[in-house]
């Protein structure tokens, strides 16, 4: 059962204190640590299989097979595989798409993308940097998290970061250092290794200019769980199921030589000598007649292994909703319509991704207004602007075609110029083309004014 409980307090945020931190961090590794670090394990390769042991000589192959890591690059790479961009009918964003330019906020998406895959929550830190400028950074959920208000609406309170400090003689854990943030303080923390202690780092405390908590929690879904952590045993099945396969094939290969009505030696040094000329020749030659030899082996069922793996695949691929790009099926469905109905599972957990997500960047935008309009910028309305994703996938230029020409002169030309994937800026597309128009014209009339008339008499 997926448990992610979600921290909350009473205490407005003007009655925060550094002191409050430690109880959470305590609350965060006891609760919430053991499953962060299994899921990100998982990711990295490191599955249950490894941790199998058998006992003398029996074969203990443990191959892993990371679905978890496919899952999840899929997932990520579908949601933001293609940069976010942003637009504003009746306002002026320039001076918030110039300072996430500067920040190389697709590639933050990127990682927290891929963090809400493999959490189901992912940490974006905005900051003031040495020149003043806001930039960002993604936080590990591994020592990261939010404490709302108890609130129906469970506004940001406050948020922690924080991450161990090792002795470099020892290897053990010296101590803690992290940040406690509200929506006016940051404050550097320091906690010793027991998390019985903390301090402030001395000017450890700044203001900042963001008007919110400057960390912010993106949820990957509702219950903030990871796209692979309802298969982790599907894939721990499917690792066991592999390992023993091959484990079987060596141990047909090792099977067991049953000799039947003769002997190899006639003491024990002479027979063991037999045993390991046969084993370097693979020859033997039975003196006494009637003598049988024959390998002792159990009979493999391949084709009925291969149905459970295949049934075990399925599965993976149908809970996570992520598809089988090894499918031959799946890449033979070449129209637009055909990949659509394939992709309808993760087409609808993506959509989820999208809302909450979109949710996170609003947040993220109001904070850079906050700035701008702290550093006597204009003032944006950040529920203005239109914040759009685009999924990667490959495209059918002719099917889009085809259908902006059927549908020209019915739908705006917007609507149109979305259509097309090469198109990533609509009003900028919509400006040259009437800048095209205009200059058309105008050549034509000229060349008309150019052009003398004709006379009867001519």
């Amino acid at each position: 059962m997926i448990s992610s409980p979600i921290f909350t307090t009473s205490k407005p945020s003007s009655e925060i204190v550094p002191e409050d931190a430690k109880t959470y961090i305590r609350r965060h590794k006891e609760k919430e640590l053991e499953r962060l670090e299994r899921l990100n394990d998982y990711y990295n390769g490191n599955h249950g299989i490894l941790n199998r042991e058998k006992e003398g000589n029996l074969k203990n192959n443990r191959a892993v097979t990371n679905h978890a890591a496919y899952i999840a690059d899929f997932t990520s790479g579908y949601l933001v595989g293609e940069p976010v961009t942003y637009s504003a009918a009746d306002t002026d964003i320039t001076p918030i798409t110039d300072v996430l330019d500067d920040m190389d906020a697709a590639t933050q998406d990127s990682d927290l993308a891929l963090d809400a895959a493999i959490f189901g929550r992912a940490y974006d830190m905005i900051y003031m940097n040495s020149e003043a400028k806001p930039k960002l950074a993604r936080l590990s959920p591994l020592g990261a998290f939010v404490v709302y208000d108890d609130t129906v609406e469970q506004k940001p309170v406050f948020a922690v970061y924080y991450y161990p400090v090792f002795d470099n003689l020892t290897g053990t854990i010296k101590q803690y250092n992290g940040k406690l943030c509200t929506d006016k303080l940051m404050y550097d923390i320091i906690l010793d290794s027991t998390l019985n202690s903390l301090t402030v780092a001395e000017d450890g405390v700044h203001e900042h200019p963001f008007g919110a908590v400057p960390i912010n929690e993106i949820y990957n879904n509702g219950r903030r769980s990871g796209d692979f952590e309802d298969v982790i045993s599907l894939i721990d099945d499917y690792n066991l199921l592999q390992s023993d396969r091959v484990n079987d094939k060596e141990q047909f290969v090792d099977a067991m030589l049953v000799i039947k009505g003769s002997t190899l030696g006639d003491d024990d040094d002479e027979k063991l000598s037999a045993y390991r000329d046969l084993k370097n020749q693979k020859v033997l030659e039975l003196p006494a007649e009637g003598a049988d030899a024959q390998f002792l082996t159990r009979q493999l069922d391949e084709s009925s292994v291969e149905i459970l793996r295949k049934s075990i695949v399925s599965d993976i691929h149908k809970i996570s909703g992520v598809p089988d790009m090894s499918d031959e099926q799946f890449a033979g469905n070449s129209s637009g319509v055909a990949m659509k109905y394939k992709l309808l599972g993760l087409e609808q957990k993506t959509k989820t991704k999208q809302r909450y997500f979109t949710e996170g960047l609003r947040i993220r935008l109001q904070s850079i207004a906050n700035v701008i309009s702290a550093k006597g910028g204009a003032v944006i309305d950040v529920s203005k602007i239109t914040i759009k994703f685009k999924r990667s996938l490959p495209e059918n230029e002719v099917e889009n075609a085809q259908k902006v020409s059927m549908l020209n002169g019915i739908v705006p030309q917007s609507v149109l110029f979305d259509m097309i994937p090469a198109i990533t800026d609509v009003e900028s597309a919509k400006a040259e083309l009437q800048e095209e128009k205009a200059a058309a014209v105008k050549a034509q009339q000229e060349a008309f004014a150019n052009t003398p008339l004709k006379t009867d008499e001519e």
